[in-house]
């Protein structure tokens, strides 16, 4: 009862290591006492950087009391229902704090990041693991007085400076704290690091809260401008007729989905590349037309098949992987993690484990078969090229050396790589289409397919056997009653683990054991008249 003479504000907040959590908790302390207010904070760390966050606590009561009265009692910890004010710098984490009841409808303004720091179980799954976001949003709306959330880790990026700040921001434009701004900008000067780039970053996270409480993620970019690929400069028009062919063949539905492809094809290889994606895309969508007979269709076939057909396009190569690593940009943000200057020395490692298949691949078709037939040729390539290698991209030799593979980017397709890859792609649009024509519902499930090939190494091998088991299970499943169901069921399965163990026991029970034999469905590398050397592995 001594508690409610006077004013008091319960803040939670919740951050991740790196997020700048203690910071903001610093800023709103020495806010208060320079207020008068009696404050305390405390803090429970999480297990790990990445696999929980660290939830600060503070209670602040209004300073002014009557001679003789009792000093207030403070809280080390929040206590379900007894909360002003929750802030979370990522939007799992308000859902936790949803979750362990710090949120409540009669009292708590809960301001949120819309951006996600996906966790380690979601990173691991073999299928999408990524939690809803929306049933996220969703139960703060119905849970909090107030809800505040838009993605303060993109305001962040774009102020130069860190989550934190934006938060503060935003707290001060709920109005959940009494203090004014000049309280709130005093507070960032006197922490004495990055101020201006925080005071940039409060301004614009107290402007977005004053908006709209939840703002929507940007749209994609339906333009040219800001697509990039090798073949970018001087190939604006003909990226702009590719956008423009794109609005004006695929319907509404589609339109985002396709142009995120195209995207990602000119940022993986190059214009003709984007075209031919939109050439496949275009055929798929003839084909999921004729099935509506002309008639209105929700273009589910469609939709299904474009995002996998471009992630699978988009396959990460040794070449991939060296554009990526010595992209300007890449190393822009990493100076920005690491909070230093690109004038300053410094030292990045990249740690790579190239087998002789990726560095056979790398090579032109004829020649990688060769080489992954050849005995003796396999052995000194592995010798020189394959194997754990350490470099740095901070000197010359290292740099050179990813680079130079970068620069064969025009050539890919002409890589035994390239060759796999676009006759497996091929071979699975050509049973959609058969498929398609005759069981629109099956030909949806064998369109998701490719979600089962992801990675690289061994990973990818056996996603790409659990793929191949599947195509053949769609083909001896056609025209059974209950084949959307048992397709359902073996692709869960082999989702489930690496090992393969469950998808062996779903095979079992619906009597397809036959197709785990070795040339069912396959389309490997040995199925190119090649056999893999066993060099030492």
């Amino acid at each position: 009862m001594l508690m409610n003479n006077y004013k008091r504000i319960n803040i939670a907040i919740t951050a991740m290591g790196g997020q700048g959590g203690g910071v903001l908790a610093d800023w709103i302390v020495g806010m208060g006492e320079a207020a008068g207010w009696q404050v305390q904070s405390s803090s429970v760390p999480g297990v790990a950087q990445r696999t929980g966050a660290t939830v600060y606590y503070l209670e602040l009561f209004d300073g002014s009391q009557s001679p003789g009265e009792p000093a207030p009692v403070l809280s080390l910890s929040p206590a379900s229902g007894d909360v002003d004010l929750v802030v979370a710098a990522e939007l799992m984490e308000a859902g936790r704090a949803i979750q362990r009841q710090f949120v409540t409808p009669e009292r708590t303004t809960l301001i949120a990041s819309s951006h996600r720091a996906y966790a380690v179980s979601e990173k691991e799954a073999l299928g999408n693991g990524i939690a809803d976001s929306d049933a996220v949003h969703a139960a703060a709306r119905e849970m909090a007085r107030r809800y505040i959330s838009f993605d303060m880790a993109a305001v962040a990026e774009q102020t130069g400076s860190v989550i934190s700040a934006v938060l503060f921001g935003a707290i001060f434009g709920s109005g959940a704290l009494p203090f004014p701004r000049e309280a709130f900008e005093q507070a960032i000067r006197e922490g004495g690091i990055g101020v201006d780039k925080s005071l940039a970053a409060f301004a614009a996270g107290a402007l977005q809260a004053q908006g709209p409480d939840v703002v929507a993620a940007d749209a994609l970019a339906t333009t040219a401008e800001g697509f990039s690929g090798w073949d970018y400069r001087g190939n604006d028009a003909g990226i702009q007729g590719l956008v423009e062919a794109v609005r004006r063949d695929f319907p509404d539905a589609l339109t985002a989905t396709v142009m995120e492809g195209v995207r990602r094809m000119l940022d993986h290889s190059d214009l003709r590349y984007a075209r031919l994606y939109v050439e496949r895309m275009l055929r798929l969508l003839a084909l999921d037309y004729a099935h509506a007979g002309g008639d209105q269709t929700d273009w589910r076939f469609s939709r299904e098949a474009a995002s996998r057909l471009a992630l699978w396009m988009a396959y990460e190569d040794t070449i991939r992987v060296a554009d990526i690593k010595t992209r300007s940009r890449r190393f822009a943000r990493l100076y920005q993690e690491v909070g230093i200057n690109a004038d300053k020395v410094s030292y990045f490692t990249e740690f790579l484990h190239p087998r002789l298949e990726e560095v056979a691949e790398t090579l032109p078709t004829r020649l990688g078969r060769w080489v992954l037939r050849t005995s003796w040729a396999g052995r000194l390539l592995e010798m020189l090229f394959a194997g754990p290698k350490k470099l740095s991209t901070q000197s010359l030799a290292g740099f050179l050396s990813l680079y130079l593979v970068a620069r064969m980017r025009p050539l890919r397709r002409y890589t035994l790589r390239d060759s796999l890859e676009q006759a497996r792609i091929n071979d699975w649009l050509q049973q959609l289409e058969e498929t398609v024509s005759v069981d629109y519902a099956l030909a949806c499930e064998l369109a998701v397919l490719p979600e089962l090939i992801k990675g690289y190494s061994k990973t990818r091998e056996r996603g790409l056997g659990s793929f191949n088991i599947l195509s053949a299970a769609a083909r001896a499943l056609l025209g059974s009653l209950d084949r959307v169901d048992i397709m359902r069921q073996l692709k869960a399965a082999a989702l489930e683990s690496e090992q393969g163990t469950e998808l062996s026991a779903a095979l079992s029970r619906h009597h397809l054991t036959h197709l785990l034999q070795p040339q069912a469905g396959k389309f490997a590398v040995e199925a190119e008249g090649i056999t893999p050397l066993p060099c030492g592995r």
